[in-house]
């Protein structure tokens, strides 16, 4: 496949190349939104759908919500499929992370599985901070997250401080 596709644009002239991109991008509204984020100054706009998506799993406008850690997880899943940038792959899933324990508080004891969702998800953010050095840019947004964890039991709160220690600690040599 990958060498009829280097084959088939290679026959392309730069014209013809311009129109098949613009043909992907008003055919697939992935391919439009990774360009909305490679080319935009603000990727605050598309962020902010993939949060109200999330939002709406754990708390719908009506009825409520399914808390289904893996429909929220879909979405995590197809906003790393278009994000350029790390910072907001972070951000959505720390907002994923936040929206389970704003579910956990607003309707009490989940169970064992949806708290270990719910670690999982905070451990790859914080896993991803690490990587890409952003612990100044994340520091507090984690903090906050922690100190929600207060009144959940099930060793949550203390998991995650564990996690958290270890991402922001910094090497003394």
């Amino acid at each position: 496949m990958q060498r009829d596709l280097n084959k088939y644009l290679d026959s392309l002239s730069e014209k013809e190349l311009k129109q098949e991109v613009k043909k992907l991008v008003k055919k697939f509204d992935s391919v439009k939104k990774y360009y909305q984020l490679e080319l935009g100054n603000d990727s605050e706009k598309i962020l902010s759908e993939f949060k109200a998506k999330i939002k709406k799993e754990y708390f719908p406008s009506r009825g409520y919500g399914k808390a289904s850690s893996r429909e929220s997880q879909k979405v995590i899943t197809a906003f790393k499929k278009i994000s350029v940038h790390q910072k907001d792959l972070i951000t959505l899933m720390l907002y994923r992370t936040e929206m389970m324990l704003d579910f956990t508080l607003e309707y009490g004891d989940i169970n064992d599985s949806f708290y270990n969702s719910l670690i999982t998800s905070f451990e790859k953010s914080c896993r991803l901070i690490k990587k890409e050095v952003l612990q100044v840019y994340f520091k507090e947004p984690c903090q906050e997250l922690i100190s929600k964890t207060y009144p959940i039991g099930w060793g949550v709160g203390s998991e995650m401080k564990i996690i958290f220690n270890d991402c922001f600690a910094f090497d003394l040599i």
